[in-house]
C-alpha cells in the first residue's frame, strides 16, 4: 500500500491540498491561477492542470476574462475540451442568474436596486465581443417585467425596431423601457449614432404613451447612463 501511494502522480496530493486551502477561507488568500487551477480539476481528471491555468491567464489576461471567453477562442487558443468550456459557461450563467435576482426577483422598484441592475448589465453584456442591444421593461412603479434582445451587431435605427419595443411594452403592460447595449471596444462613451437612436426611440415611445427611462452603454466594469448625463429628461409630473 505504501508503495502504491508513492507511485501516485504528484498532482493527486496537490489537488487535495488546493481544496483544503480553498475551504479555509473560500479561496480569499489564493491567487487567481490557483482558483482557476482548482476549478479546472473538476473538468480535467488525472492531469496536472497548473500549466493550463497559467496559460489561460496569460492568453486572456484575467480570471474573469477566462471565464467569459468565447467558446471558439478557448478551443483554438488553449485547446480546452467541451467539459471545461461547459464548466466555465455554467459558472458564468449561475453568477448571472444570481445577479438578476438582485433586481428582477427582488420585488423592489428598480429605483431602489438600480446599481444591481447596472451590475447585471455589466455582467450580461460587458464581456461580449460583438455588440448586442437589449430592452428591459418595467411597470409604472419601475418593477421589472421582462427583457428581450433587440439586435446583434451595430446598434442603429435599421437594426433596432421601435415597433417591436412598443408591441412588447403594450403586451407586457409595461410603461418604462430601458435600453442597454455594450461597446466591445471597452470604451462606453456613446457614439453619435447611439445618441440619434436614443432620441428616436424616446420620441417614438412618448408618442405611444410610454417612457424611455434610460439607455445604458456598458463595458465589463463601466457604464454610461443617458439619463444621468442629461440626454433623457425626467418625466414632468
Amino acid at each position: 500500500m505504501a508503495e502504491e501511494l508513492k507511485q501516485q502522480p504528484d498532482y493527486v496530493g496537490h489537488r487535495a491540498r488546493l481544496r483544503e486551502r480553498f475551504l479555509l477561507d473560500d479561496g480569499a488568500c489564493m491567487p487567481d491561477y490557483e482558483l482557476l487551477e482548482l476549478l479546472l480539476t473538476y473538468a480535467i481528471p488525472r492531469r496536472d492542470v497548473k500549466p493550463i491555468a497559467k496559460k489561460l491567464l496569460k492568453v486572456f489576461g484575467s480570471l474573469e476574462r477566462v471565464l467569459h471567453a468565447p467558446t471558439q477562442e478557448l478551443l483554438e487558443k488553449c485547446g480546452l475540451t467541451d467539459n471545461t468550456i461547459t464548466l466555465f459557461h455554467l459558472f458564468v450563467s449561475c453568477n448571472l442568474r444570481i445577479s438578476s435576482m438582485q433586481f428582477a426577483d427582488s420585488g423592489k422598484s428598480a429605483f431602489l436596486v438600480w446599481q444591481n441592475f447596472i451590475d447585471y448589465c455589466n455582467s450580461k453584456l460587458g464581456y461580449k465581443e460583438i455588440e448586442e442591444s437589449w430592452a428591459f421593461f418595467f411597470n409604472t412603479r419601475m418593477e421589472f417585467i421582462k427583457e428581450i434582445q433587440l439586435s446583434t451587431g451595430t446598434m442603429n435605427q435599421s437594426s433596432v425596431s421601435l415597433q417591436k419595443i412598443i408591441y412588447e411594452a403594450i403586451k407586457q403592460n409595461a410603461f418604462h423601457v430601458v435600453l442597454a447595449h455594450n461597446h466591445p471596444s471597452g470604451i462606453c462613451t456613446p457614439s453619435e449614432a447611439d445618441k440619434a437612436l436614443t432620441a428616436y426611440i424616446a420620441e417614438g415611445l412618448k408618442i405611444a404613451g410610454l417612457s424611455l427611462f434610460d439607455h445604458i452603454v456598458v463595458t465589463a466594469h463601466q457604464h454610461f447612463s443617458f439619463r444621468a448625463n442629461g440626454y433623457i429628461e425626467a418625466e414632468k409630473k
